[in-house]
């Protein structure tokens, strides 16, 4: 990248590699198991996919004790702990055949992955590039959707020509040979804003790292609580079109938009960060979530309008995924790693359960309407809760 030194696009390219590996190639690909899993295994889908709830879950608990780790240890070493975590947890699981055991490894990979993505990367970019760190956020959580774009179909074959045991390991093995030698080679820049922040706080001064508790509220609890419910809706659009009368086969052509825009708005919030800041493109993205919205509730006759509409979502994954990272990590700044700890842990409880509060609704009303206007009514609280962010943060500079 232009303007870039030859030792800041490694640590771009290890960033990316990592977030591949623990997003791209767990999160976005363990659901092609499912099925395949469940049909060995003589049991329902439903308990096979309590997996990636507990992968999600213990992730968003352990993400506290990874903010204190790494503080005492260096950042390599924790990351490098949890690629192996996850390569021997998705290892131990391809042969794993009772519902104890699948739990117990999809704990492991939780808190493996967690070592390995948005957490630590975030961190390791802001170490380099300070302030203008959300475009390379922005590329690194784009590239997660490359990946999984590129390996699903893989597995699908294998799964296909072989069994889902097979295809697992040969995920773990992916995982492992590009995961370590990027975690381990990782650094903390020498004197970066991120490394100059952890001696700050290491140092106990008090005055550097306080934070009002109704800004560490707003970050660590509205913000996420708002992003969940305006993203909840995500896996229910398939659904969603059959509901209107379509076939399913255009709901999967919608799904698709979905999964595309889905990084390219990740990578545009990440260069627009760098240009007018973290807040104020939130309030841009939040605008065109409401839009879409609009769109989905007022063109549902329009083929064309719910292809709009369904491809205007995602920006509120963007919110989630970069926008919330690069506002905690402005304002909060030495306490980063504590604040965007509490704030995923709060965001993957509230989307889990958003995720079912809108299936519950949608089977209760019989269509999705409800739960578009709730999606509308998240999107304004996120709005508000940025402005107010804004404004205390003023206040705190100040």
């Amino acid at each position: 990248m232009k303007g870039m030194s030859r030792a800041e696009l490694s640590v771009l390219i290890k960033c990316c590699i990592c977030i591949g590996c623990s997003i791209g190639f767990v999160s976005n690909c363990i659901g092609l198991f499912y099925t395949p899993m469940s049909e060995a295994l003589g049991t329902g889908r439903g308990k096979i996919a309590v997996i990636s709830t507990i992968i999600s879950l213990s992730a968003a608990a352990f993400g506290r004790i990874v903010a204190r780790l790494i503080k005492k240890f260096p950042i390599n070493y924790v990351m490098t702990t949890g690629a192996l975590m996850t390569v021997c947890g998705l290892f131990v699981l391809s042969f794993a055949r009772e519902i104890p055991l699948l739990y117990a490894m999809a704990m492991v990979i939780g808190v493996g992955v967690i070592c390995f993505k948005n957490l630590t990367v975030s961190i390791v970019l802001y170490s380099w590039f300070g302030e203008k760190s959300a475009s390379k956020l922005g590329l690194a959580m784009a590239f997660s959707g490359v990946t999984a774009a590129f390996m699903n179909p893989i597995l699908g074959k294998i799964i296909t020509a072989s069994d889902y045991g097979t295809a697992m390991r040969v995920l773990a093995l992916v995982i492992g040979v590009f995961s370590f030698p990027a975690a381990f080679t990782i650094r903390l820049k020498e004197g970066g804003a991120e490394k100059s922040s952890a001696n700050a706080a290491k140092s106990g001064s008090d005055e550097k790292t306080y934070i009002p508790t109704v800004l560490l509220i707003l970050m660590a609890v509205c913000l996420p609580i708002s992003v969940s419910g305006a993203t909840g809706m995500n896996t229910h659009f398939s659904s969603y079109v059959v509901t209107l009368g379509y076939s399913l086969g255009f709901g999967a052509t919608v799904v698709s938009f979905q999964s595309i825009f889905n990084s390219v708005w990740k990578l545009v919030y990440g260069f627009l960060a760098d240009r007018i800041g973290p807040i104020r493109s939130c309030l841009v993205y939040v605008g065109l979530s409401i839009t879409s919205c609009v769109l989905l509730i007022t063109l549902t006759r329009l083929p064309a309008g719910i292809i709009m509409g369904v491809s205007l979502y995602p920006v509120a994954f963007s919110i989630s995924t970069v926008g919330m990272p690069t506002i905690i990590m402005k304002v909060a700044k030495e306490r980063y790693a504590e604040v965007y700890a509490t704030a995923n842990m709060v965001q993957a409880i509230s989307y889990a359960t958003m995720t079912s509060v809108y299936g519950v609704i949608s089977d209760k009303a019989g269509n999705y309407i409800p739960c578009i206007m709730m999606v509308f009514c998240f999107a304004l609280l996120c709005g508000t809760t940025c402005l107010i962010i804004r404004k205390k943060e003023k206040g705190v500079l100040d």
